[in-house]
């Protein structure tokens, strides 16, 4: 039984030259026709003065909006509009330029010595090669694309059933696209042993459907707003809200691509009577299709004519077009502006922006200080909690980069500028040892609240007072503060 209202099933169009409005209905343009899952000429787009669309779920089908907030709409977005793809990629490629590495909770320091903890070394081997067909750069990248892109990621993790999560032997990234959660209908928001919103997540391959518990399944978010009350607690994927934009782009592409192949409608051909014709003949229907027929072989393509000569006294009626009106470009820029701001991603690094080398160079450093790392830092959080890590945890680095060098440099500066007039205090009889200790972050230490001139008569150094007030350069004690 077909569910689907007659009137809107997919048929071909009875008009006089079979033209198809199908691409100037999609929210993708024509492309969208090809591999769009429902076939119908007014599928995902605005039809009616309150923008809705037309459903095609079955039952009571009705007019409503299916835009990006549905998972298939940003597959095929991610498909289709080129600039969005672009930046969800650099976002991703940014995110796995960091060095995975444990860091001491309490101090903030690198752990030098991390394979001294059997547990560390487990973890870390399972990173290095999550899964046996990724390498770790290939599944970061992988997990940034579906979370950039859907919202969210879920990871399933293949563990030993009653062992640490430390012995997992495999990491994989379930696409959104394909995998989906399933209701825990004995939830309880006081009551936690029940488990949270979601079962399990089930997952179709070849036709068969697999169901994975959601204890075994790690959770990358990439929002914070959740996508309805029947969204499962799951974040409203960036790529919502994006719908026109991204629709101006497709259009404004398809646009010039017309223009190009065809040049639009460049004149008209008219009956030419002369003074010695007797009168004109109408085209019927049939003789008018066959002509736009004809007229297809002629344009600017290779295979196409470029001349045309006629028996019969025609008249062309050339019309001038100018196509800078449509400010495609500016339309496409403007899309572009709009999909950078809601990712995060700044504009200055997209072709077409003109930026000068030091204001990519900033925009970079942009990138890196207020989107790649706090995100990092909120999925090494998932990261932590599923493997237990305390006290020494996971953390992605990005110091290496040459973009963030400048700022090392200029810490090193600020670091030592501090000492040098710690130095000085402490010479001059300004603060104690441990006061000195205590200001670099480093432990007191017992007995040494003491001033530089006791410390000298301690060690049996012969301080000279007009030579100390005037470089202040007299030997100090070693420095015993330690990092790791």
């Amino acid at each position: 039984m077909n569910l689907i209202p007659k009137f809107l099933r997919s048929k071909k169009l009875e008009t006089r030259s079979q033209v198809s409005e199908a691409g100037a209905n999609n929210l993708f343009g024509t492309m969208g026709t090809r591999s769009l899952p429902v076939a119908v000429t007014k599928d995902f787009i605005p039809n009616g003065i309150n923008g809705e669309t037309i459903d095609l779920t079955g039952g009571d089908v009705g007019a409503k909006w299916i835009g990006l907030e549905s998972r298939a709409m940003q597959f095929w977005a991610y498909n289709y509009c080129a600039p969005l793809a672009a930046v969800i990629d650099r976002l991703a490629e940014s995110h796995s330029n960091g060095r995975v590495e444990f860091i001491d909770e309490e101090t903030g320091t690198t752990v030098k010595k991390w394979n001294k903890n059997p547990k560390l070394v487990r973890v870390r081997k399972l990173l290095k090669n999550p899964n046996p067909w990724q390498t770790w750069e290939e599944f970061d990248s992988q997990q940034q694309i579906f979370a950039k892109l859907f919202g969210y990621c879920p990871v399933f993790a293949v563990s030993p059933v009653g062992m640490d999560r430390s012995y997992t032997k495999a990491l994989f990234n379930l696409n959104p696209f394909f995998c989906m959660p399933q209701a825990n209908f004995d939830f309880d928001m006081f009551d936690s042993s029940k488990g949270g919103l979601i079962k399990l997540w089930r997952i179709t391959i070849q036709g068969k459907n697999y169901d994975i518990p959601a204890e075994d399944v790690l959770l990358i978010k990439d929002g914070y707003i959740e996508s309805s009350i029947s969204s499962f607690g799951l974040p409203l994927s960036k790529v919502a809200g994006l719908d026109f934009f991204v629709s101006n782009i497709c259009a404004a592409n398809e646009a010039d691509n017309v223009l190009l192949k065809k040049k639009g409608p460049l004149g008209v051909f008219s009956w030419d009577p002369k003074g010695d014709m007797a009168g004109s003949a109408v085209l019927d229907p049939g003789s008018q299709d066959q002509l736009q027929a004809d007229l297809q072989r002629y344009g600017l393509t290779v295979g196409q004519l470029q001349h045309i000569i006629s028996r019969m006294p025609i008249k062309w009626n050339p019309m001038s077009f100018n196509v800078r009106d449509l400010m495609t470009k500016e339309t496409i820029r403007s899309g572009i502006d709009a999909i950078c701001d809601r990712f995060g991603y700044p504009a200055e690094l997209m072709s077409g922006k003109n930026a000068t080398y030091e204001n990519r160079f900033s925009a970079e450093k942009y990138l890196y200080q207020n989107n790649v790392i706090p995100f990092s830092l909120r999925c090494m959080a998932r990261y932590n909690e599923f493997f237990g890590l305390e006290g020494t945890v996971l953390n992605l680095d990005y110091e290496h980069l040459p973009v963030l060098q400048e700022d090392l440099l200029k810490a090193g500066e600020a670091y030592k500028a501090e000492s040098d007039g710690l130095l000085i205090e402490w010479q001059s009889g300004m603060i104690t040892w441990n006061q000195w200790q205590l200001a670099k972050n480093r432990d007191a230490v017992a007995g040494m609240d003491i001033y530089y001139v006791e410390w000298a008569k301690r060690n049996g150094i012969e301080i000279n007072p007009q030579k100390q007030k005037e470089d202040g350069k007299k030997p100090a004690p070693k420095d015993t503060g330690t990092e790791e």
